[in-house]
């Protein structure tokens, strides 16, 4: 899925100076990032103007994600202790450091700040400028500061439709597994996702996935 790198001197936006990526990784320029501590997986993207603050926490963006502009990003606490003085936090004496985990297909919209306990469920959409401090559930929509779940991305039938398109079939989530997560989290909330495609736009999709190796379930004998 993804080669290991070597170790990254210098912070960098080049994605081959990750410790691990994937193809078809897109770094938009203008961002200051940690490459050793990157795991970027197959088809993601991070825009521009980001800002990753990471001793040791690492950031992994598995397959489809993507992180907006000017979004900051740290994997990691400071701990007070006595006699360190805040200038000597750069020191990290005592720091704990923890993984943002970025599951598939998510999107973070600009200007969000992700901090150290945030994990992003397969699917989720986070709105622009949230702060992000805890998981968020696969296929959520959530906003805000605090963070709030305001709807779910798709339908229960649109959400198969997209599995099926997307994953492989021992990668897909069950009907119980999304009976669940509506349970748990969407009772009474909308959803925003659309299943609605031009002709056109369909062949163009198709066409572009075909350029970039990127494969469509759909097509395939199960």
């Amino acid at each position: 899925m993804y080669k290991a790198l070597a170790w990254a001197t210098v912070e960098s936006v080049d994605a081959k100076q990750f410790r691990a990526a994937g193809h078809h990784v897109d770094v938009i320029p203008n961002s200051t990032l940690v490459p050793k501590n990157i795991i970027a997986e197959d088809f993601t993207r991070i825009q521009n103007l980001n800002n990753m603050i990471s001793s040791n926490g690492k950031l992994v963006l598995k397959k489809y994600s993507c992180i907006g502009s000017q979004c900051i990003i740290i994997p990691g606490n400071h701990v007070p202790t006595v006699g360190v003085p805040q200038y000597l936090s750069k020191l990290h004496i005592n720091d704990v450091s923890n993984d943002i985990v970025v599951e598939e297909d998510c999107w973070i919209g600009a200007g969000c700040v992700i901090l150290s306990k945030a994990r992003f469920g397969r699917g989720c959409v986070v709105g622009a400028g949230s702060l992000i401090t805890k998981p968020v559930p696969p296929y959520a929509v959530a906003v805000g500061s605090p963070l709030k779940i305001v709807g779910a991305r798709f339908t229960k039938d649109q959400i198969i439709e997209h599995e099926r398109i997307l994953y492989a079939p021992e990668e897909r989530y069950t009907k119980q597994e999304i009976d669940d997560l509506f349970d748990k989290y969407f009772k009474g909330l909308r959803t925003i996702g659309t299943s609605e495609m031009s002709d056109e736009d369909r062949e163009r999709l198709l066409e572009y996935k075909r350029q970039i190796g990127m494969t469509d379930f759909s097509n395939l004998n199960e």
